[in-house]
């Protein structure tokens, strides 16, 4: 057996990799999540100005018994490596993921990092536990975070959304696709930035991100690259001009049944004000008109932002599992 690097240029060399990858999601999750094969290897082939993206894979001969995924975080975060491991089911407790981590502590800590996060994304709804959970425990890992993976099932009954799209007194609603307008990016970057700063984050190790127009569209065309479709709806606060919640959602035609919820955040000045039902149910019919066909949209949130779980079952989500952050200090 030995270990190989990934890259994500050599697009054969990452087809293996992605398979081992994606098909464990698919065998432990009822609904499996993630990007598509060459919407991943965008993130791994090029450069980005947030983060940067190894892969390494344990391979005998020409058979692939597992892999691990590096995300070496270039702003925010940047003493700590990412690493999701995935091992084919019928080479699981032969040590597989063992050697890998061990490779990928050692890289991290050659590169200076001193904290291995991984995120186990196929925990039971209401305990968090799975395998996964059980490995990181017995290898040093520690719990710090979790998160409630919710699912709703499109398309959303029309008739529901009639009665929770409603205009909220004192604020507009706009919209946009792919790129943020001009106009709106000074105060977008605010809202950003309140998000990196206010989402619960529990014990984990988490460094805020200042956003700046440049990372916002760097981000962008990361996401036009990777071939993928945004749909932004903001609240403005009509008489002061002040842009006051977000949310974002999308997918990408490479795998159309997957969509994701992205952030939803209400500036900390307008909250109390029904503006998270009234950014995301617009934006729901906004995306559900784009799609027109059946696809399953993913969400996740802490299970301290009740205000955030009530408005997703209020849309149609409904738990499907619960994902655990660990870390280990290197």
């Amino acid at each position: 057996m030995e270990i190989v690097g990934v890259d994500g240029r050599d697009v054969d060399v990452f087809g293996r990799f992605y398979g081992v990858k994606f098909g464990v999601r698919r065998e432990e999750l009822e609904f499996p999540v993630g990007l598509g094969v060459e919407e991943a290897r965008v993130v791994m082939a090029r450069e980005h100005a947030d983060v940067r993206a190894t892969g390494l894979g344990l391979v005998d001969g020409d058979v692939w018994l597992g892999v691990a995924w590096l995300d070496w975080w270039l702003v925010g975060n940047t003493d700590t490596v990412d690493v999701e491991l995935a091992v084919v089911p019928e080479y699981r407790r032969r040590g597989v993921g063992s050697r890998l981590l061990e490779v990928a502590a050692d890289q991290a800590k050659a590169a200076g990092r001193r904290i291995l996060s991984g995120t186990n994304t196929a925990g039971d709804p209401v305990t968090g536990a799975s395998p996964g959970t059980r490995f990181a425990a017995a290898r040093g890992f520690v719990q710090k975070h979790a998160e409630l993976h919710q699912v709703a099932e499109l398309p959303l009954d029309e008739a529901a959304l009639d009665r929770l799209d409603q205009p909220v007194d004192g604020y507009e609603i706009v919209q946009w696709r792919e790129h943020t307008p001009d106009e709106w990016m000074p105060q977008f970057v605010e809202l950003l930035s309140g998000m990196s700063e206010d989402v619960p984050t529990g014990d984990r190790t988490d460094e805020p991100i200042h956003w700046t127009p440049e990372l916002v569209r760097n981000a962008e065309a990361r996401r036009v690259a990777q071939g993928r479709f945004t749909y932004t709806t903001a609240a403005v606060h009509t008489a002061s001009g002040e842009l006051a919640a977000y949310t974002q959602m999308g997918g990408t035609p490479e795998t159309p049944d997957r969509l994701n919820q992205y952030d939803t955040y209400v500036r900390r000045s307008h909250r109390g004000n029904r503006l998270g039902i009234a950014v995301k149910a617009p934006n729901l019919r906004a995306l559900q008109a784009g799609v027109a066909r059946k696809a399953v949209l993913h969400t996740w949130n802490a299970p301290e932002n009740a205000p955030m779980i009530a408005v997703n079952t209020k849309l149609g989500f409904r738990p499907v599992a619960q994902r655990t952050i660990w870390e280990r200090t290197l």
